[in-house]
């Protein structure tokens, strides 16, 4: 209970020094560019300017959110060493896991509150350009959450292993990859390879599958998704979450900071 206690004060003074650093100004601004490109892009479109503008809003907000989290992620442990804000606080009875966990989560928060402003301005704009909200639509919004929370965690891991530079480089091919894969599975070449068929079904097993939290095509078109796939992704993505925090936290557990 202690040591849960520490846990919340870390992610608490990291979403406060995060919030401060002025990242909210940014994603309102960002939010209501969104607004206004999708007003311009229905000007110019005939017939579906709702579907346009859902489009762009979604697509806007997974792409903010997953730029965020690598932004946030990616100078998480350099930023904590370099100005030796790390060191301070590690002398204390505080272990490293503890300190790894509430960096993050306080991270996490900050997603949080950049995915509900985004969402609130594009949906404002949805719904004033006629658009009708929809069960599927929160289901959208709930998925570019966990997918940024991914990238986030894919970024950290990364950091905790190399620079920030190439940690961003490599969450970015993740990212790609990720997006890409059950795509090119459906080719026929990839299907005239048996070899190449096996890789990619192990792929899914070490990197994250992120079309599995793509709805905006759904979204767009008004298909119908069964509550059993919903449910299969987001417990996907929860489990990927809790294990790639575990591995992380036991990283930086035995990394030397010197």
């Amino acid at each position: 209970m202690n040591e849960l206690r520490k846990i919340l004060i870390i992610s608490r003074y990291s979403f406060v020094e995060i919030y401060k650093s002025k990242v909210i100004y940014n994603i309102l601004f960002l939010g209501f560019a969104i607004c206004g490109i999708s007003y311009l892009a229905t000007e110019f479109t005939f017939g579906a300017p709702q579907k346009v503008a859902i489009d762009i809003g979604l697509g806007a907000l997974s792409l903010s959110a997953v730029g965020i989290a690598i932004f946030m992620g990616a100078g998480l442990i350099s930023k904590e060493t370099e100005s030796r804000t790390a060191y301070m606080i590690l002398v204390r009875p505080l272990r490293r896991s503890s300190f790894i966990i509430g960096k993050i989560l306080g991270m996490l928060g900050i997603l949080i509150l950049n995915t509900l402003m985004l969402a609130l301005l594009s949906l404002g704009a949805y719904v004033f350009l006629g658009g009708e909200l929809s069960t599927l639509i929160g289901w959208s919004v709930i998925f570019s959450f966990l997918e940024a929370a991914i990238v986030l965690l894919v970024v950290v891991f990364f950091s905790l292993m190399t620079n920030t530079v190439m940690s961003v480089i490599y969450t970015l091919a993740v990212y790609i990859s990720g997006h890409a894969v059950s795509g090119v599975s459906d080719t026929v070449f990839i299907r005239s390879s048996d070899f190449i068929q096996t890789v990619i079904k192990y792929y899914h097993f070490v990197f994250p599958n992120f079309s599995k939290l793509n709805l905006k095509d759904h979204v767009v078109y008004k298909q119908e998704v069964e509550w059993d796939i919903l449910l299969h992704s987001v417990s996907y993505a929860i489990v990927y979450l809790i294990t790639l925090t575990a591995i992380c936290a036991i990283i930086f557990d035995r990394k030397n900071l010197d």
